[in-house]
């Protein structure tokens, strides 16, 4: 196996794809979901993108805690985080009595919250329960039953004071309550993992009222749109923690020019420039010339842990890296904690 990266241009396909389906949306009358896809679009455009590994394995699910939750603050106001999402065990197509599409291609889309920008109509007046802020997340995943990227019903706000805490279920609100029941019982989620605030939000108004009539409450409605951004928030949570470590720097791989002058030529989207984490103490450059992303630097971050000295925090990798891991989701060990 090479251990040159490779861009996955997930970003560029998705938009060819939501852009299609923005104007499918449009001419069924699905007009405000229409709209809010075509504001995705232009996030997804502008965003940041950054390769991950595959399932984001970035950090041991027994090692998050509390330090990691501090640590989320993105490099970029908007980061697109594209990761592979292959599993050696796929997992199970509902959990409950909640569809949970397969996905082995994901983008999590991430902006901060900022009161001059609003994605939806009302969707900062989040900020009044939490005035210091946070990161809003998107799922956007390709799927080989529906063979085409999508986006789910809502997504997720993740305020930056946030606590890591164990709350029994009767502590917990209703929509987490009945997500996090929904994930113990398919055995994707102890039933001691630690909680954290995640606030979901409706981004398809037409498509949210269906699935109001479809699950019969408010509620579940809610816990379906918590299942479907889960594994988001976790990709947010370990890239963040590494991203802000001390030792560790970003390498950027550019499109191929002339791969893009034959995409443009043709009215395809464009590839983008991708970035790649790497250990500071490490660094190889990526070719800049005509060959694109020949030569690109290696993929040095595996899983490892964190390590807090007194001025700073570093990410230390293990001894052995098994770079060909399939392993699993880091969603499995932590629970979302939000308000339906």
């Amino acid at each position: 196996m090479s251990d040159q990266i490779q861009p996955l241009n997930y970003s560029a396909h998705a938009i060819e794809d939501l852009v299609r389906t923005a104007a499918e949306w449009q001419d069924m009358g699905a007009l405000q979901s229409a709209r809010a896809l075509r504001g995705v679009i232009e996030l997804l455009r502008t965003s940041v993108k950054f390769i991950l590994p595959n399932c984001c394995n970035l950090i041991d699910p027994d090692d998050l805690r509390q330090t990691h939750l501090d640590l989320i603050r993105l490099p970029y106001p908007c980061v697109a985080f594209e990761a592979p999402w292959e599993k050696e065990e796929e997992g199970p197509e509902s959990v409950g009595e909640f569809k949970q599409a397969k996905a082995n291609k994901r983008i999590a889309l991430c902006w901060e919250s900022n009161p001059a920008f609003e994605l939806l109509p009302g969707l900062n007046s989040i900020l009044n329960a939490f005035p210091e802020g946070g990161v809003f997340v998107l799922p956007i995943y390709w799927g080989p039953e529906a063979k085409k990227w999508s986006v789910p019903l809502g997504g997720a706000f993740v305020p930056y004071e946030n606590t890591a805490q164990r709350l029994s279920m009767d502590e917990a609100l209703p929509a987490t309550r009945i997500a996090n029941q929904a994930l113990i019982d398919a055995g994707q989620v102890k039933g001691s993992a630690l909680q954290f605030r995640a606030e979901p939000f409706v981004l398809l108004p037409e498509f949210h009222e269906a699935a109001l009539n479809t699950y019969g409450s408010r509620e579940k409605a809610f816990a379906q749109i918590i299942l479907d951004v889960h594994d988001e928030i976790m990709v947010l949570v370990q890239a963040c923690s590494v991203l802000n470590c001390a030792n560790v720097t970003t390498a950027d791989i550019p499109p191929a020019a002339a791969l893009n002058k034959k995409r443009q030529a043709s009215g395809k989207q464009p590839f983008f420039t991708y970035k790649v984490l790497q250990l500071a103490d490490e660094r190889r450059g990526a070719s800049t010339g005509s060959g694109g992303a020949h030569g690109a630097p290696r993929m040095h971050l595996r899983r490892g842990h964190l390590r807090r000295l007194e001025s700073k925090t570093i990410w230390v990798r293990p001894t052995t890296v098994n770079a060909g891991s399939k392993l699993g989701s880091v969603a499995k060990d932590y629970a979302l904690s939000g308000k339906a």
